[in-house]
């Protein structure tokens, strides 16, 4: 049960992907609920996928709300157990339905939705959120997330039945073997930011970088701040939303890449840049932080400091170019595979199932 699904493309969209593939591939039955937006699929790689009833926030972000077809469909499916993608309003609701059917729940935090309401303006909801995410987790069988920080958030909420769960990445698809070197003109050192461009991803700052004659801007994704963002970053090549293949080469015709969101409980592209042996520069906070070694595979940004950007010194930006420091950013995540991922968060399926079942024999004696 996913709060995000095709044709929205995001981390949470891109998680649920790949946990069904490894799912349907080992024999196991997936049925996937998510928000009912335009082009949903109705099939997706052996899944069926049911649509529920959403919103749509401000025309940007679909939000599915609770709604009887949940019941129906766990009791047609009656599923062992229910993997909560994300989950917020719809995903409360499940919660809720799942302990009166006692099937056991698996949810993932994955998404810093007290971060969003503050970028999305909808800061007068934040404690309302904030209980909902408490209670939504606290009344899960267990709950994943994706590194520390998000651990501590949840910690912070008061919910402690908790366990790390990070996240996999497909070592074929990004990968330095794809590197186009005349894809972006080579006079420069070629930066680029790979998602979806929308407010909380803090884009906007790197315009301390724009107007440097030797700095290459890259922006690789489409969203609702692009024309905001075209203007406010002049020099900067936009190339719009890509996938498969030439994501791929897009990632790996890239110098370094840089991320100055603050509210990533992960940050699934920095993984696909490491991927592509190229090296980032994050923030000092969020989820990120816990994979980029700084002086290793990249390098930390205090993006509060409105001057820190444009005042990284010229050892750091020869650091990024260096071809170890490429080579050390593939090797940082060539075991972070998604079916090595996948088989740790069937491993908590099969725990979870097996303490309900060991419950369900101990009240019926």
């Amino acid at each position: 049960m996913t709060e995000s699904f095709l044709p929205t493309i995001n981390g949470v969209t891109n998680s649920v992907i790949q946990v069904n593939r490894t799912l349907v591939s080992q024999g196991h039955q997936v049925v996937i609920l998510a928000p009912d937006v335009n082009s949903r699929p109705k099939f997706f790689e052996g899944s069926e996928v049911i649509g529920l009833p959403a919103i749509n926030l401000q025309k940007v972000l679909p939000v599915a709300v609770p709604n009887f077809l949940i019941q129906r469909a766990l009791l047609d499916f009656r599923p062992d157990v229910i993997h909560l993608a994300s989950p917020a309003i719809m995903g409360a609701h499940a919660q809720r339905v799942a302990s009166k059917l006692a099937i056991p729940t698996v949810a993932i935090y994955q998404t810093d939705y007290v971060g969003f309401a503050q970028h999305y303006k909808f800061s007068f909801a934040q404690r309302a959120i904030e209980k909902i995410v408490r209670v939504i987790h606290q009344s899960a069988t267990i709950n994943l997330a994706p590194s520390t920080f998000a651990i501590a958030q949840l910690d912070k909420a008061g919910v402690n039945n908790v366990a790390r769960w990070g996240r996999g990445v497909d070592l074929e698809q990004f990968n330095p073997k794809h590197r186009i070197d005349d894809l972006f003109p080579r006079d420069k050192f070629v930066l680029g930011f790979v998602g979806r461009l929308a407010p909380e991803k803090g884009i906007e700052r790197l315009a301390a970088l724009d107007s440097r004659d030797d700095i290459q801007l890259v922006i690789i994704g489409d969203g609702p701040m692009r024309t905001e963002l075209e203007r406010k970053l002049p020099s900067a090549i936009f190339t719009g939303k890509k996938g498969g293949l030439e994501l791929g080469q897009h990632f790996a015709s890239l110098d370094a890449f840089i991320h100055p969101g603050e509210h990533e409980t992960f940050c699934q592209a920095a993984q696909e840049a490491l991927a592509s042996a190229v090296p980032v520069i994050a923030p000092t906070r969020g989820g990120i932080k816990d994979f980029i070694l700084d002086g290793v595979n990249g390098i930390l940004v205090d993006f509060q400091d409105k001057s820190a950007l444009a005042n990284i010194p010229s050892s750091k930006w020869q650091f990024l170019s260096d071809p170890q420091t490429k080579d050390a950013a593939r090797e940082s995540v060539k075991d972070r595979s998604w079916e090595s991922v996948n088989q740790e968060l069937i491993g908590h399926y099969q725990s979870v199932v097996a303490q309900s079942r060991a419950k369900r024999v101990g009240l019926a004696s």
